[in-house]
Order: structure tokens, then sequence, then C-alpha cells
């Protein structure tokens, strides 16, 4: 795994072996800590080109809820357009950052994104898309 950004709230990885992103997101969000994230993925999106993005948000603390239309819409269509394909999305035990997760979906056209309770299944799905 070559880590290519790290922080406490964040930290976006690439995976050679699979030729995927691994993006994990940890404490408390907010709208502005959304799309600078977002940012910063697209930005190591476009560095190293991929279809495929594992977005582990289980460690999300705090409902984020008014990014989650530019998190679904804006956001999820910017991946898409620089090639994204799949993305596996795990979810947080946090209800109210769960809340913000279901409704960001409710705006996601592309690409796929599949909803997990755990990064292993969400690893495995990922790995059986082409």
């Amino acid at each position: 795994m070559e880590l290519l950004y790290d922080s406490p709230p964040l930290s976006i990885s690439f995976d050679p072996d699979h030729a995927w992103l691994y993006v994990e997101w940890r404490g408390v969000h907010d709208a502005a800590s959304a799309q600078s994230g977002g940012h910063l993925v697209l930005r190591h999106l476009h560095q190293r080109p991929c279809h495929k993005m594992l977005n582990d948000n289980s460690q999300v603390t705090s409902s984020w809820e008014e990014g989650a239309r530019w998190v679904g819409g804006e956001y999820y269509q910017a991946l898409a357009d620089e090639g994204m394909q799949f993305v596996a999305w795990v979810c947080p035990s946090n209800w109210s950052a769960r809340k913000s997760m279901d409704t960001a979906m409710q705006f996601v056209t592309r690409p796929m994104v599949v909803l997990f309770d755990d990064v292993a299944t969400a690893y495995a799905w990922l790995l059986r898309q082409a």
C-alpha cells in the first residue's frame, strides 16, 4: 500500500496490487471537511488513475449532513469524470454519520456505489468488479 496523504481525519492510499484507492475517513467531519477531503481524493486520483475505490467511513463519528448533497452529486460525479467506476463505501456505526451517507446516496448517479457494513465485505466485493 502506497500512502499518498495522511492526517488525523483522512488518509489516502493507493493499492498497486489491486489498482485502487483506499480512502479512510476518521473522527468528526462537516461540510467543509467533506469538500476539502473530497478535493484531496480527486487530486490523488488524477495522479494515480484507477477505476475502483474503497471508501472507508467506519470511523466517522459525526454528521456531515450539510455536505451530503455535494458529496452525492458533485463529488461522486467528479470521481466518475476522472474514470472511477466502482466504489465500495463502508458505513459508520454512528447513526448521524450514517444518515449523512444515506442522504448523499440519494444524489449519486455514477459511479456505481455500494454500501457495506464492514471493510472485509467491501474489499471482497471490490475485488470482483472488473
